[in-house]
């Protein structure tokens, strides 16, 4: 199968990310109340809801790339090309062209101070900084420059944690079937659910690590399983029924909640003909709109659009950070890609 033709991830992606960015929109803006998801259901935000299906999806393609990796190596590199470049590009235009121009401290200040320099370390992937010196500290939300990474550390240990698996013996499937069960056990156990510290350490886990690294088990576990293993609406109806009957709050209906989304996701990913795809010519900019769009966001508040109307200020977040993502896969990640082969090639060169 054509994951860009046949199926509707790059779509379900894009959607995944305007998600997080119309969610951030709330509070970047400074309003008094959360997203309408947040309002009206009370699951989570709809940026939580983005997240989650970002992560299935991902542990559904990021599984079957390691299936056809000619090795580690080769799929390291690949993962490597997908997240670094475009990544890097965006610390380094911040730092040197953001920072500098809208600091409210002086360029000497600015340059010297160590904290410009540590937000190098975002480019990293695990070590995210969220601040630059004088940098949107009168905003309504202060002194954040992209608040929307602090999940890519999560993505990269999800990695992590399926090359680890793929290291023991047997059927891939059970390896991940079991660790989504271990998953669910700890969830319900950990003592950072709501209203708990989610990064309170329990058994050496954050509650984030179980919330994300679940829906991305479900999906690995669905890649794994995928000639005999198909999603169904029936299992996501009988899913949320049951939630529905759940007390609010109890980690059991989160549990719920975060396996009926992520079936549904990819119900919808892998079998919605009927949802419109993104022709492949476009390539796929729901990273660069994850990277992008909490800066421009805070940018617009910084230059006070949402005083005009929330409605303008959502208009033009969705619309710069477009731009950005399509730059953004045109000159950055869609170039980058073309270096994927790298390993396999250098593998099949004689010696």
């Amino acid at each position: 199968m054509n994951e860009r033709t046949q199926n509707r991830f790059d779509i379900l992606r894009l959607f995944a990310a305007l998600c997080v960015l119309v969610s951030h929109a709330y509070p970047v803006s400074g309003q008094s109340a959360p997203d309408p998801f947040a309002r009206w259901v009370g699951l989570d935000t709809l940026g939580g809801v983005g997240v989650i299906i970002f992560f299935v999806l991902s542990g559904y393609l990021v599984t079957l790339s390691w299936e056809r990796a000619d090795g580690f190596w080769d799929f390291a590199w690949r993962r490597a090309l997908r997240i670094y470049p475009a990544l890097i590009v965006l610390c380094a235009l911040t730092v040197l062209l953001l920072g500098p121009a809208v600091t409210e401290v002086s360029v000497a200040q600015y340059w010297q101070s160590g904290t410009t320099w540590r937000y190098l370390e975002t480019a990293t992937g695990i070590r995210i900084q969220y601040a630059l010196p004088g940098v949107f500290q009168n905003n309504p939300l202060p002194n954040a420059l992209n608040g929307s990474l602090w999940s890519l550390p999560y993505e990269i240990k999800c990695y992590t944690a399926l090359v680890l698996l793929s290291v023991f013996k047997g059927s891939l499937k059970l390896r991940i079937g079991v660790t989504t069960a271990c998953l669910f056990a700890l969830l319900l156990q950990h003592p950072g659910h709501p209203p708990g510290n989610p990064f309170t350490e329990w058994m050496g886990f954050d509650y984030y690590q179980l919330k994300l690294g679940l829906p991305f088990a479900i999906g690995a576990f669905f890649a794994a399983g995928a000639k005999t293993l198909k999603p169904k609406f029936l299992q996501i109806f009988l899913i949320f029924a049951l939630m529905y009957f759940m007390p609010d709050g109890t980690p059991f209906r989160t549990f719920l909640f975060l396996t009926g989304t992520s079936i549904l996701a990819l119900k919808l990913a892998l079998d919605g003909s009927w949802i419109p795809s993104i022709p492949a010519h476009f390539g796929d900019w729901s990273y660069g709109v994850y990277l992008y769009g909490f800066p421009v966001q805070q940018l617009l508040a910084y230059s006070e659009w949402q005083q005009h109307s929330f409605p303008l200020y959502l208009a033009g977040s969705i619309f710069f950070t477009l731009l950005l993502a399509a730059a953004s896969w045109f000159a950055v990640e869609k170039p980058a890609l073309h270096f994927k082969n790298h390993w396999s090639s250098r593998r099949q060169q004689p010696l």
